[in-house]
């Protein structure tokens, strides 16, 4: 019997699971280290980058290095963006609460109303990150950017919708998953069922919006 064949999967398995685990910690670190608020932002951002990177063959970059690099690179710009997004989904949720403690059709109407947008800024969220690592564009353009993207890939945004919630029972269920198997191997998903995206949307030759104001990063 030959064992190297049989070990060689699970030593592989174990290294992308230490690689996950310790990328899920680096997560944790620099976002105290930004002041959590300001932290959470470019310590995703840089989660997003290095699993892009692996997922391009480059799997042999120093985790560490990359991640502060990006961190760094992309502090001012991702908070903004960060912020922007903050902003927007609380004034959405005042919205709700506000609509909800009114009487009447119109107030129900404009509640449903306000419900759905907020459902659709939801799907838009877990698109950012990916958009944001694999595209250069202005701050704004993110948005409007992504917005296309997650719109126009409905069964996408809805099997996303639910890995993330399924991921988030999992680690409720068991809360040691929090500080070694969240972020990273969330992040992990959502960049591989994006990434395909990306590639079918660089695959298209025809002249668009899209391909026009979208440059790739390096």
């Amino acid at each position: 019997m030959n064992f190297g064949k049989v070990a060689s999967p699970f030593f592989l398995a174990c290294d992308w699971i230490m690689k996950l685990a310790y990328l899920n910690l680096l997560w944790f670190g620099f976002t105290i280290v930004g002041g959590i608020i300001f932290g959470i932002a470019p310590a995703t951002a840089s989660v997003f980058s290095i699993v892009r990177k692996w997922m391009e063959g480059d799997g042999d970059i120093s985790i560490t290095k990359f991640f502060w690099n990006t961190f760094r690179k992309e502090f001012l710009k991702v908070n903004l963006l960060g912020f922007i997004l903050l902003i927007i989904g609380g004034i959405l949720i005042f919205d709700i609460y506000f609509f909800l403690h009114l009487e009447g059709i119109v107030s129900q109407i404009l509640t449903i109303l306000f419900v759905f947008v907020l459902i659709n800024f939801i799907i838009v969220l877990l698109y950012i990150f990916p958009v944001y690592v694999h595209y250069d564009l202005k701050v704004l353009q993110y948005l409007k950017f992504t917005i296309i993207v997650a719109l126009s890939n409905p069964l996408q945004s809805l099997l996303m919708g639910v890995l993330v919630v399924s991921s988030a029972f999992i680690v409720l269920w068991n809360s040691a998953l929090v500080l070694f198997f969240s972020v990273a191997p969330l992040s992990m998903i959502l960049m591989l069922i994006t990434y395909r995206i990306f590639q079918k949307l660089e695959k298209i030759k025809e002249e668009s919006c899209i391909e026009n104001t979208a440059s790739i990063k390096s």
